[in-house]
């Protein structure tokens, strides 16, 4: 029989392997979730571990490796096309024999939207594993007449599960069929769309290969490959130490998909000017790597912000601003003519504005205002008392402290900003891979 490695969600199989590790799953987990698995056999493993986890944990973790709902479409159409080729070169080589039995092609295939429908009413925790073979209408997730319809359908691959098709599937395997066109990866992205499954459990049980000699428990980790992982660069290392203070907090799950400049030896590069001269260089030497680039949302960094656009970037390099606020449209402000309220956005918002400014003991909220920026035709500011703040956040560690709760929403903004970027890169890394089969 050989021993089997498999990656689940709930009672499906996604994907699996013999007597072999086969496909490295350690970037869907961190060595948290190395656990001992609770397998429905009574037979105890000498290795009992695997990695296991909650498809809300493996959600984002899928969208930073490109599967997408976009991407996910992109795939079914895909296969769509491939088969319909398929079925009229069939057709014509009918036709050519001239074979009069041979029927016109059906083209009546599931819509991509019908497909998610589907995968959003599955529940993988609560599928039955049994095969009832003597009850004439076994319960399945859908009749083979429109099992028929899924552009992957075979009918000669479907039969050969059994002599009667319709008896051979249990419910858990019926769901592998009708979703088994796609990676499996992007079958949990479809299932994520109904809110009941975020609590389904993601596994890789490679404890019993372990167990029987076919691998060494070692060779399964949780490491990233250099594909998967996004270059962050800032004005400043001030900048990507909030950055990176800010990822570790809010967004724990996604954390180690992120590289930051060594900063042991002082930041190569501060300052608004060298971070534009640097995505320059990057971009003439078309370094392979993913890079995100963050300006302050201020003159000068929306100045730079543009210039860097412009330049001829590589598909997997994304250059990014931080948000405009409405909050900032109305921000205390202090220049030449007084105190005012001003609007900061596009003028003053350093990433220090997007800290907590309200907490206990910290300085009066005021951006000062500094010098004209002729090529945006406004001033440019700074918050008054910034390193304050700053290290006010790089202390706090999520939880409440001396100066009180800490709000979040805004850096939650920035963070969404930073994370739609990789996934953008991620996502047209995938889709460029899906056109490159129809080629």
């Amino acid at each position: 029989m050989g021993t089997y490695i498999t990656l689940d969600i709930g009672k499906m199989e996604l994907i699996g392997s013999k007597n072999d590790p086969g496909i490295d799953h350690g970037r869907l987990f961190h060595e948290k979730d190395r656990k001992a698995i609770q397998r429905d056999q009574d037979y105890a493993y000498e290795c009992p571990n695997g990695f296991q986890t909650t498809l809300s944990d493996v959600l984002p973790r899928l969208e930073m490796l490109g599967h997408t709902l976009s991407v996910a479409r992109q795939e079914y159409e895909s296969a769509v096309d491939i088969n319909m080729r398929r079925k009229v070169e069939y057709a014509k080589d009918a036709k050519d024999a001239k074979d009069a039995d041979e029927p016109e092609p059906s083209f009546n295939f599931f819509s991509f939207d019908e497909i998610l429908e589907i995968a959003a009413r599955l529940d993988p925790s609560a599928l039955s594993t049994s095969i009832e073979e003597d009850d004439e209408k076994p319960i399945r997730i859908l009749p083979q007449e429109l099992m028929e319809r899924l552009p992957w359908y075979d009918a000669w691959d479907y039969a050969r599960r059994s002599y009667e098709p319709d008896t051979v599937f249990s419910q858990s395997t019926s769901a592998e069929y009708a979703l088994g066109g796609f990676h499996p990866y992007t079958v949990m992205r479809l299932l994520a769309e109904n809110p009941r499954n975020l609590s389904s459990l993601v596994t890789w049980d490679y404890g019993p290969l372990v167990s029987n000699g076919y691998a060494r428990e070692e060779e399964f980790t949780c490491s990233r490959r250099d594909q998967d992982c996004f270059l962050i660069v800032t004005e400043g290392g001030s900048d990507a130490a909030m950055l990176r203070h800010a990822i570790s907090l809010l967004r724990p799950q996604i954390a180690d998909f992120f590289r930051y400049i060594d900063m042991e030896e002082g930041y190569p590069f501060s300052g608004t000017g060298q971070l534009l001269k640097f995505m320059q260089g990057l971009a003439a030497m078309r370094v392979p790597l993913n890079v995100v680039a963050i300006y302050d949302n201020d003159a000068e960094g929306f100045a730079a912000y543009g210039k860097t656009n412009a330049l001829k970037l590589p598909a997997s390099y994304r250059v990014c601003i931080l948000p405009d606020l409405d909050e900032f449209s109305r921000f205390p402000t202090t220049g030449p003519t007084g105190p005012a309220m001003g609007d900061i956005n596009r003028r003053a918002a350093s990433l220090e504005c997007y800290l907590d400014l309200s907490r206990r003991g910290l300085p009066d909220v005021v951006v000062q205002w500094g010098g004209f920026n002729d090529i945006v035709g406004s001033y440019q500011g700074s918050l008054k008392g910034k390193t304050q703040f700053m290290n006010d956040f790089l202390r706090h560690r999520g939880t409440q402290d001396r100066r009180g709760a800490y709000d979040f929403i805004k850096l939650e903004k920035v963070l969404d900003v930073l994370v739609g970027a990789c996934v953008a890169i991620a996502s047209e890394a995938a889709a460029s891979t899906q056109a490159r089969r129809l080629r």
